[in-house]
């Protein structure tokens, strides 16, 4: 049984045309979230793809502000955008472009900013980016909680489009790093905190015809995983504009890179990382694993750091990707001793704090601990306020 083709009005529906698609479907679109990650030429293109065809709702993620070389690739900026937040520019341009899209904007570092539930609660992912850290970063967040993402990537004239959905089948982004790969992550993240300052060396030169061709590939395999069609995950779309050759190319699994899911996840509704304290989070992981619960953080935290020429210590509550070079050297110059924790076991003295206090993104994903068993907490209660589309 086939399903019923409905035409609308094309005077007073501007989704009029896609009515004839034989499996198209306007309220999944409009029901449907996607995660766009990257608003330069890349991210332009995906971003004024998914406005015209009406997705629900937006999320806009990137760290950057426009200048002059944007203008010649991007189509969401104008000369007027100079100095602006990427994500601002583009947000006010699909309002324009379109009404009924709900968009919302994030504006930091993928890498270390946004919570793990927000991955969560999306329907799917689009990378537009420019550099290994935030892939792998993507990849390593999509696939704990078995979200599909669809990476884009273009240089000159060249492009590839690839799904990666190993919750599904096929490869991860990290299986298709090279040694050679993992030597220059591992040389720039030799320093966490120098490591983002070196994010925009080394620059690709595009064109806004390779960006065009790319994000449209990208945004279709998009509408297809959110029509539940079906996608390679695993396979990449090797497109090659000067000789116009299109193949595909499948990458190999490796074992020792695919990380399994977060398992299980507890939403945790009435949590919310500016209320809720280490005390309160700390009662709920033993609540639902035991008294000898402890919780344990992804990435270590200051606690604090003592100046070695004053002895002066001051309480940090940060985590190492969010402090600058200068705030860990001391007096005379020599680098400051720090106090490190990735658990909270209960015999803290700042059980007090709140998550955000202690530097916890918003939505973000904690595992609860004791013995062999785990449970994975995410503070949903901040879905209501951070999720915020206008």
């Amino acid at each position: 049984m086939t399903d019923t083709l409905v035409i609308t009005d094309p005077d007073s529906d501007r989704y009029h045309t896609f009515g004839y698609i034989s499996w198209w479907k306007q309220e999944v679109v409009r029901d449907a979230t996607a995660l766009v990650i990257g608003a330069g030429a890349l991210g332009n293109e995906v971003i004024k793809n998914l406005a015209l065809m009406g997705i629900g709702h937006l999320i806009i993620a990137d760290f950057d502000t426009i200048e002059d070389s944007n203008l010649s690739r991007s189509i969401l900026f104008r000369a007027k955008d100079r100095g602006r937040r990427k994500v601002d520019a583009a947000a006010e341009s699909v309002r324009e472009i379109n009404p009924d899209v709900k968009v919302m904007t994030w504006h930091g570092d993928i890498n270390h900013g946004l919570g793990t539930g927000v991955f969560r609660h999306v329907d799917v992912i689009i990378g537009c980016l420019d550099n290994r850290e935030a892939r792998l970063s993507i990849d390593r967040f999509a696939m704990s909680v078995g979200r599909p993402w669809v990476d884009g990537a273009i240089q000159e004239l060249m492009g590839i489009c690839r799904v990666f959905w190993p919750a599904k089948e096929g490869a991860n982004y990290e299986s298709t790093l090279t040694d050679r790969d993992f030597q220059l992550i591992s040389l720039r993240y030799s320093c966490p905190i120098l490591a983002r300052e070196n994010v925009l060396q080394g620059k690709v030169p595009t064109t806004p015809t390779s960006a065009s061709i790319v994000a449209a590939f990208q945004t279709q395999e998009a509408l297809k995983i959110i029509h539940g069609m079906d996608v390679e995950p695993g396979k990449a779309l090797m497109i090659n504009g000067l000789t116009n050759d299109i193949y595909k190319t499948e990458y190999p699994i490796v074992e020792d890179r695919m990380h399994p899911p977060l398992d299980p996840i507890v939403e945790l509704p009435e949590a919310r990382s500016d209320q809720t304290t280490l005390a309160d989070l700390l009662a709920i992981a033993q609540k639902e694993l035991g008294d000898g619960a402890v919780l344990e953080f992804s990435t270590e935290l200051i606690v604090s750091m003592t100046d070695p020429a004053t002895g002066e210590t001051e309480p940090v509550f940060r985590r190492m990707a969010n402090l600058t070079e200068n705030s860990l050297t001391g007096t005379s110059g020599a680098t400051k001793q720090m106090e490190l924790t990735y658990r909270i076991t209960g015999d803290e003295d700042f059980l007090d704090k709140t998550l955000a206090e202690i530097d916890q993104p918003p939505m973000t994903i904690i595992r609860a601990k004791n013995g062999d068993q785990s449970a994975y907490l995410e503070i949903t209660g901040d879905r209501e306020w951070f999720l915020n589309y206008g």
